[in-house]
């Protein structure tokens, strides 16, 4: 393979590699990390001597899954607020400040713009996220969580913030204004987490439960495997089982359909949904405009 072919093969998105250039330039990125980590790890100790047992005074298996299920929840909450916010503006941003023709003028096709905004604007999170194993390697101390369930933890963060940023991406295309992007964008998060399990809870007792006069339905409504937050809440379930002696015997969830666990599906219907809307930007970001867009060509 010669020199050229392997340049050609390797290369970093452009788009990618200026803005990682720009935000890497200052003392600011070094200092976000370090104040992140360090405040996710004083609250994770502050957890641990929380739930400790003070008569054995180490720790118990619930505290380092309690601990674990914290961990994985504050990182969870890190990429629900700041993903959407991070990539809204990504296109109306650069529409607004007037520079967008200038990006389309370059030999850049149309994807590698998106996917090179994207990632990108999630580059901070995602750096956050991997700097943060050293914190979440405090549970491999004590056992009962392995580098598979994290492995799978971290996994299903990246997808979901893919997902998140993928729908702020959407909206920033196909909306000129950052404000009603961002607006739509948050509004689509919301019904992700909420609207699904109203829907499913709706639907179940007013539909399904008339019929079930005499047993108990235990089941739930399709779009209720759309909720990020009911599959993550079900993976860290699924550990909990196989690694934790069910510790939580008390706390049931609905997690299995057949052979897919709902996590799964969610994570199926993520990044489906991801490409959908990268594809859609893609093709919308495309000067040569199409008719089933609602644009005449040029």
């Amino acid at each position: 393979m010669s020199a050229n072919t392997q340049k050609r093969y390797f290369r970093i998105n452009p788009v990618l590699l200026k803005e990682l250039k720009v935000r890497m330039r200052s003392w600011k990125a070094a200092i976000l990390i370090g104040t992140y980590n360090f405040v996710l790890l004083l609250l994770t100790i502050f957890i641990m001597k929380l739930t400790m047992n003070n008569d054995i005074g180490a720790p118990t298996q619930a505290t380092i899954f309690g601990t674990y299920a914290f961990l994985v929840a504050a990182q969870f909450g890190l990429i629900t607020l700041i993903a959407p916010a991070l990539t809204a503006g990504a296109i109306s941003g650069e529409r607004e400040k007037q520079t967008l023709d200038i990006l389309l003028s370059t030999t850049l096709n149309h994807r590698s713009i998106i996917t090179g905004k994207l990632f990108s604007s999630l580059s901070q999170i995602i750096l956050l996220l991997v700097s943060s194993i050293p914190v979440f390697s405090i549970i491999f101390l004590y056992g009962g969580i392995g580098l598979v369930q994290l492995l799978q933890v971290y996994l299903f963060f990246i997808l979901i913030a893919v997902t998140l940023g993928s729908i702020g991406i959407f909206f920033s295309t196909f909306i000129k204004k950052s404000t009603a992007a961002n607006v739509l964008t948050y509004a689509v998060v919301v019904f992700l987490y909420l609207g699904t399990i109203l829907i499913s809870v709706f639907y179940v007792q007013l539909v399904i439960m008339p019929n079930y006069t005499n047993s108990q339905y235990e089941g739930t409504f399709w779009v209720f495997n759309l909720n990020p937050a009911v599959a993550l809440i079900s993976l860290v379930m699924d550990q909990f089982q196989e690694g934790g002696g069910r510790v939580f015997q008390g706390l049931t969830l609905t997690v299995q359909q057949g052979k897919l666990h709902l996590w799964h599906i969610n994570a199926i219907f993520n990044a489906g949904l991801s490409v959908v809307l990268l594809f859609l930007s893609a093709l919308k970001l495309n000067p040569v405009k199409r008719k089933w867009l609602g644009r005449g060509k040029k």
